[in-house]
């Protein structure tokens, strides 16, 4: 018997009410919100975003 491979990486849920209330906000909001997450991001250290990278990849 095979035993059974760990699902590396994350995963998480968004409530259909979070995404019913998203879809309702402005698409200049929209915008906003991803391009001030973005922005933030790029301030981080490059080593910090190496290891989001590779958490997301599933290698750590």
């Amino acid at each position: 018997m095979k035993a059974k491979k760990r699902k590396k990486g994350f995963a998480y849920t968004v409530t259909p009410e979070l995404l019913a209330e998203y879809r309702n906000w402005p698409v200049e909001r929209r915008l906003r919100w991803l391009w001030e997450a973005n922005r933030l991001r790029r301030l981080l250290p490059r080593k910090t975003i190496e290891i989001q990278e590779a958490f997301r990849q599933g290698k750590l």
